[in-house]
């Protein structure tokens, strides 16, 4: 027997119908079969009424699901020997599922799985409860499981229109042994449907286009037929919309092969088409990102190159300023802890002697301003200038104050300048807790030589390592740093 296919038999002397779910082999999962069973529903004769099954066995060496003899088939069955009531079943099936509730559907994936769905000889329609949809999803493997769920999803459309798309995908199903989504490069194509109107003149040219429509309809127009409603209280839509449509599509013992009847040059073209659009959708959600990042990339690396080199053509500030001026410039640049106003007159391949203890002190001010909310250091030149105040505690003097400049010959000159820093040179660095509150005084010498470079100003084409003799220990005296506010007199 195939599986989800009903079939009668006798079990332990009853006349019992079976669904079979697994084969002998698969074990049950425990956790499936504990509990209180969920109500299945049995609608007939326009009434729903709740339903029970059996028992689970094995029967005919498959598992099954039984109860009391009940003629039932598969829904399957709409494409072969119930095709030309097809459009009957599915609307009896539509009138049944208004009348229960979301809780007992449970459409988690958007769609109410074939295996669930049964109609009975009598007229019936029988609707299995979510737990043994569970248990069949739980031992089935990934053929009859794509089948029976995948296959009938149909992403980015209207919630409440989710039903009355799954009822029309039968009604397609049913003409052509082939759920519309079903090949990869329809999904991958937008859910692009391959259209009735290329095939199956036998069927009304009316009621092909109707499927078709209602396969491709906009969100628009879904959720104005349908509104926000719960899926299935919006199958009164369907019901209307299907209640005049013509229905000759005759039964058959077998579904063709897509073969037959996908030979035509339209549908070929179709097909082709859709395999190119298919492709270039994967490769783009596959590959997509890469390019996307490369091309950023390259972007940006194009516009930082160009930017550098717009900031080497462009003269630095000093172009106009005699070399006296330039070395001034210089040590304002080390007082402001900035590398780029210092080395704005370096010749190319000149390195500058202060960049590290430069770098090192703008990243410890940049950390303690971003974490503590206030900036350490302190030109020496405005602390003088501001009248020698107290400095807030964790801040420090560093810098230098009282440059000269003299020229030695024709290029070289030599700056000399007293330079304050929070820590001496002459011996390893003094721990913060017990370094005295104050300055470090030095007389730092320096020899530069600077030409006139090819553009025809002044650049500084080498640089001597500071020359630093202690001269003593300037005291400061320091407050907290919540009284650098000091409160209003009274």
């Amino acid at each position: 027997m195939k599986l989800y296919q009903p079939f009668n038999t006798t079990y332990n002397d009853e006349e019992i119908t079976a669904i079979p779910f697994a084969s002998a082999a698969v074990e049950l999962p425990a956790f499936h079969l504990q509990g209180e069973r969920a109500a299945s529903h049995l609608y007939k004769d326009g009434k729903l009424t709740t339903w029970y099954w059996q028992g689970i066995a094995l029967i005919e060496n498959q598992r099954s699901v039984y109860f009391p003899r009940q003629n039932l088939f598969s829904f399957t069955e709409l494409a072969t020997v119930r095709r030309s009531k097809a459009l009957l079943w599915v609307r009896r099936l539509a009138k049944a599922l208004t009348l229960t509730t979301g809780s007992f559907l449970d459409l988690s994936s958007g769609i109410l799985p074939l295996w669930r769905i049964y109609g009975g000889e009598d007229g019936s329609i029988l609707i299995l409860s979510q737990d043994l949809g569970d248990l069949f999803a739980a031992m089935a493997n990934d053929e009859p499981k794509f089948f029976n769920i995948s296959a009938w999803v149909h992403h980015n459309i209207h919630p409440a229109f989710t039903l009355c798309d799954q009822l029309t995908q039968l009604l397609y199903y049913a003409i052509t042994g082939t759920p519309p989504f079903l090949r990869k490069e329809t999904r991958e194509d937008r859910y692009r449907h391959l259209p009735l109107a290329y095939s199956f003149e036998e069927v009304s040219l009316q009621t092909r286009l109707f499927i078709d429509a209602s396969l491709s309809l906009s969100l628009t127009k879904q959720r104005d037929s349908t509104g926000n409603k719960e899926p299935q209280k919006a199958l009164t839509a369907f019901l209307d919309a299907t209640e005049s449509i013509e229905w000759d599509a005759e039964n058959r013992t077998e579904v063709p092969p897509p073969s037959a009847w996908q030979n035509t040059p339209k549908i070929q073209e179709f097909l082709a088409s859709q395999a190119k659009r298919a492709k270039r959708i994967v490769f783009w959600r596959m590959k997509g990102w890469l390019i996307i990042t490369i091309a950023v990339s390259v972007i940006l690396v194009s516009w930082f190159t160009i930017d550098r080199v717009s900031e080497a053509l462009k003269p630095p500030y000093t172009q106009f300023m005699d070399p006296p001026a330039i070395i001034t410039e210089y040590y304002k640049g080390l007082n402001a802890l900035d590398l780029s106003h210092m080395d704005a007159a370096l010749a190319k391949k000149v390195k500058n002697p202060w960049t590290m203890e430069v770098t090192n002190l703008f990243v410890t001010r940049q950390a303690r301003t971003a974490y503590e909310g206030f900036s350490p250091t302190v030109d020496p030149n405005e602390w003088f200038a501001g009248g020698q105040k107290p400095l807030i505690e964790g801040s420090f003097l560093y810098g230098t104050t009282d440059v000269t400049v003299t020229r030695l010959d024709g290029r070289t000159f030599e700056a000399q300048a007293i330079l304050y820093t929070p820590y001496p040179y002459e011996q390893e660095e003094v721990e913060a807790e017990t370094r005295p509150s104050g300055a470090y005084l030095y007389t730092l010498t320096q020899t530069f030589t600077l030409d006139v470079g090819k553009k025809g100003w002044y650049e500084i084409t080498s640089i001597s390592s500071p020359r630093i003799t202690r001269i003593g220990f300037l005291e400061i005296e320091s407050i907290p740093r919540l009284e650098q506010t000091p409160p209003p007199a009274r």
